[in-house]
């Protein structure tokens, strides 16, 4: 059986280790990504820009781990077209034969329009070869502005204010991290963040950058900002260019059921790819799980993903911030708040039931209220 998964991420890494338990005599496994780097741990590449962590440490498998497991890692070899009919992949190197295959190419940044777009040291971060190249930008740099306050922007924004940049974020919502808080929660991270020398600028209509050949400025809407270096953190896209040149079923992500099946026979979807009921999860932990039901049902074991409730932790200059299940954006539920100059909890309840939480600094009994609310 020749086993092809394209993505060597979590869903893929997960999926092929799923497989390999399964796996009989003269079985194949082969990943493929058009990275440089073996499976590595992507949610810490933000830890790598403070410089107090390298690449190198947070790769979970190396080449070696592969090659002794039997499973073909083809690094640096992107898969430019899938055949359906011949079940066969092509990269620029070599086509393939597949008998089961998973897709698992992840996502991309989403970059808006703006303008100036084509000046140096303006960066996305997804990838090790991101990360290389803002390093030696930011080693040179003294002014960083991160546009996009969500979880990504604003960890990106504390590592950089690490390694000693004057930062500033600019978030277009009223408040931070508005798809995870209230206001209330979100007005007390912005002034946390501005102790641990993180400025927040809310309501930032950016417009675009200038500069001479470098960027030199940001522009919003009010006013213009110095930062001779700019990273974007504006949400995530499915990587579905190999996927739009197939006839597979297709909304935001590749549609799939609770066993990673897609519309077409014997391929699979997992990861920031694939969309489960309405839902793209574009985090680690559905991720992982995803790529072990797929690897499982690939190899002929019984296994069904189940709903992911939905739960951030981040904790940035050493602030907690949780957000997790129903949030009450239209407050149609009962709410239990406590809070304080330093600390806001809030749970949300229907007939009783904890079924949502906010938490922002410390609080004693959040391990309790998260698995009450995941119950």
């Amino acid at each position: 059986m020749n086993y092809l998964i394209i993505g060597a991420g979590a869903a893929g890494a997960s999926a092929a280790k799923s497989i390999l338990k399964n796996s009989k005599e003269n079985d194949q496994i082969k990943i493929f990504t058009d990275e440089n780097y073996p499976f590595y741990y992507r949610p810490r590449l933000i830890e790598c820009l403070s410089g107090e962590v390298a690449i190198e440490d947070i790769i979970i498998n190396d080449q070696e781990w592969f090659a002794e497991n039997g499973i073909e890692l083809h690094l640096d070899e992107k898969i430019i077209d899938v055949n359906l009919e011949a079940k066969e992949i092509k990269s620029k190197k070599d086509t393939y034969k597949y008998d089961k295959l998973l897709l698992a190419s992840g996502s991309h940044c989403f970059v808006p329009p703006f303008s100036g777009l084509d000046l140096e040291n303006i960066f996305t971060l997804r990838t090790a070869a991101d990360l290389k190249e803002i390093n030696k930008a930011a080693a040179k740099a003294k002014k960083a502005v991160v546009v996009g306050g969500g979880l990504l922007g604003l960890e990106i924004a504390y590592n950089f204010a690490k390694a000693g940049l004057d930062t500033t974020v600019l978030e277009v919502a009223p408040y931070l991290l508005p798809m995870q808080l209230d206001k209330k929660g979100g007005d007390l991270l912005e002034k946390k963040l501005e102790k641990n020398q993180v400025k927040v600028i809310t309501d930032a209509k950016t417009k675009g950058f200038a500069g001479d050949k470098k960027v030199e400025k940001v522009i919003l809407e009010d006013q213009k900002i110095e930062a001779d270096i700019v990273l974007i953190s504006t949400g995530i896209r499915c990587n579905t260019s190999l996927a739009d040149d197939i006839d597979i079923e297709q909304n935001k992500g590749v549609i799939v059921n609770n066993k990673m099946q897609t519309s077409v026979p014997d391929v699979f979807a997992a990861g920031d790819i694939a969309e489960f009921k309405g839902e793209v999860y574009g985090i680690w932990p559905p991720s992982l799980k995803q790529g072990q039901v797929a690897g499982k049902v690939m190899s002929g074991e019984k296994a069904e993903f189940e709903a992911h409730v939905s739960s951030h932790k981040l904790k940035v200059a050493g602030i907690d911030v949780i957000s997790l299940g129903e949030l009450n954006k239209d407050n149609e539920y009962e709410e239990e708040i406590l809070a304080d100059d330093d600390n806001y909890i809030k749970v949300i309840k229907n007939n009783g039931k904890k079924i949502g939480a906010i938490i922002v600094g410390q609080y004693s009994n959040k391990n309790k209220i998260m698995a009450e609310v995941k119950k």
